[in-house]
């Protein structure tokens, strides 16, 4: 016969087990799912470097800027979501060799908006900034040249490593994340 006392072990046993497993089960799916992320197509887990291929070198003419979007993966805390726009930059390619290529952020320095091209140069729709061919600040609002981004030739493929940077500023300032 089970007297009161062991019956109250097993019980309290039984309910420290279930919080217990309260605690970690969901742990446990955290980490896996983290370690299960989807990965960028072509690049091994753990290899992301942070370039992302937006055009061929030879779709570049020179002289003549080449608008690209830049696609990847958009991390937001623990949600991933592959093959999203991160971003639109403008390609100049000034020769012959990759060494002359320039790659501009399309977005405007002064408030975000999407910069355009034109005969006399690039054009910021919004609130009319106008900068040259190469992405210095002519006139308007703009605070700032556009924003530089780093940018390759590798095997024929153009690529870029994508960045944002603080908006409204004269100072040019990377923003994490």
């Amino acid at each position: 016969m089970v007297d009161r006392r062991k019956a109250l072990k097993v019980v309290a046993g039984v309910a420290g087990a279930a919080a217990a497993g309260a605690v970690v089960v969901p742990a446990v799916a955290v980490v896996g799912a983290a370690a299960n992320a989807p990965r960028l197509p072509g690049r091994p887990p753990g290899s992301d470097d942070g370039w992302r291929t937006v055009a061929r070198w030879e779709q570049l003419a020179v002289g003549t800027p080449l608008q690209a979007h830049v696609i990847g993966a958009e991390v937001d805390a623990w949600n991933v979501s592959p093959d999203r726009r991160l971003g639109t930059v403008w390609l100049l390619r000034g020769g012959e060799g990759p060494e002359t290529l320039r790659a501009l952020s399309a977005v405007c320095p002064h408030l975000g908006c999407l910069i355009d091209h034109t005969e006399r140069g690039f054009v910021c729709p919004c609130h009319n900034s106008d900068f040259s061919a190469r992405g210095a600040a002519l006139r308007g609002p703009s605070p700032r040249s556009m924003d530089p981004i780093e940018a390759r030739v590798r095997d024929g493929r153009v690529e870029v490593r994508w960045a944002r940077f603080r908006l409204g500023g004269a100072e040019r300032i990377r923003e994490e994340g």
